[in-house]
């Protein structure tokens, strides 16, 4: 008979017994036993002891173990441990921002490649936050080397002008006054003292939108976009804009861009046109004043001119058009 020497070892769950022939494995789980058998090589059972091999062994499952002896409904089951055992906590619990939190500002300089939204992100906060609080031209650009004023949470920072106080600015950015007192202190709430700095929680930039603005002071609308019988010749045609009932009142870019045309365009009469970045074109038309020249750069919101009833027009207004690489688009379907 021929005696074999073996040795046992117990690690938790996981029991090794080694001998010259070879290591068993066996890992008890919960819902099931794993036994592996490893044969050992001939050529070594005389250079390296069982032990030391049965520890290598060990060492390598301990690395691999959660792949070696995982199973998916073992998984699933301690996945569904954890989430319930958070879910119930109050760690995960909602808690409101702390309204009295002191608001700091940060400074950031863009760096190439950098995008507002990315930068937002990164701060943990919105670009509306971001816009309202610099000088930007458009939510879609920045320059490399621009300095940011971001706040350590969302909302825009005010600087005070005169005949303005706290009642005026919560009317202008439609905030309650009692969350904008709360964020600053502030002793006579009908004084504020000119070029001070009040900051407005939760408030958006009154003049610039992601995508396209609406480019006037009223959404009354005279003819809308498509098919419709022409006011002049009753013939019926496709109408590439809409009109809008604007008055002789201003006009204003619907998005940062480049004015590629200001003048005289027959039957639209005084017409400004403005390129902008992806491929897309506005239309300004019936103008009865216009305040920009070609080759001008504007933002989002500024003037152009005002409307009126210069070229064919049926009465004061304003037709505008939106166009995207060389198509008329319906101005509804994107316009805020």
């Amino acid at each position: 008979m021929r005696r074999v020497q073996s040795s046992t070892y117990r690690l938790g769950r996981l029991t090794i017994s080694s001998s010259i022939d070879g290591v068993v494995v066996i890992y008890r789980g919960r819902k099931r036993v794993y036994y592996n058998f490893f044969k050992t090589n001939p050529l070594l059972k005389f250079r390296i002891p069982a032990f030391i091999l049965s520890m290598l062994l060990v060492t390598g499952f301990v690395i691999a173990g959660a792949s070696l002896w995982s199973s998916p409904d073992a998984g699933r089951t301690k996945d569904e441990e954890l989430k319930a055992k958070l879910v119930q906590s109050d760690k995960t619990d909602y808690s409101a921002p702390d309204e009295n939190a002191e608001v700091t500002i940060r400074i950031h300089r863009v760096k190439k490649g950098e995008t507002i939204g990315q930068i937002a992100k990164d701060y943990g906060v919105s670009m509306d936050t971001i816009c309202g609080n610099n000088t930007l031209m458009s939510y879609d650009m920045v320059s490399e080397g621009t300095i940011l004023k971001i706040p350590s949470r969302d909302g825009i920072v005010c600087t005070v002008k005169k005949g303005q106080n706290i009642h005026s600015i919560a009317r202008m950015y439609r905030i309650p006054v009692e969350r904008i007192l709360a964020q600053n202190s502030v002793r006579n709430s009908d004084f504020l003292a000119v070029g001070s700095d009040i900051f407005v929680p939760d408030a958006k930039p009154m003049d610039m939108v992601p995508g396209f603005l609406w480019p006037a002071s009223t959404r009354a609308i005279a003819s809308g976009y498509g098919w419709r019988h022409d006011p002049f010749t009753a013939a019926y045609d496709f109408h590439k804009g809409i009109d809008i009932c604007n008055g002789y009142d201003w006009v204003r870019s619907t998005k940062f861009g480049k004015v590629t045309y200001a003048g005289w365009m027959g039957g639209y009469g005084y017409v400004v046109i403005v390129g902008h970045p992806g491929g897309w074109k506005s239309v300004y038309g019936h103008l009865s004043r216009i305040i920009v020249s070609e080759g001008q750069y504007v933002r989002q919101g500024q003037y152009l001119g005002k409307s009126g009833n210069t070229g064919y027009s049926s009465g004061p207004h304003l037709h505008f058009e939106l166009i995207k690489d060389g198509v008329n688009t319906n101005p509804f379907s994107v316009l805020q």
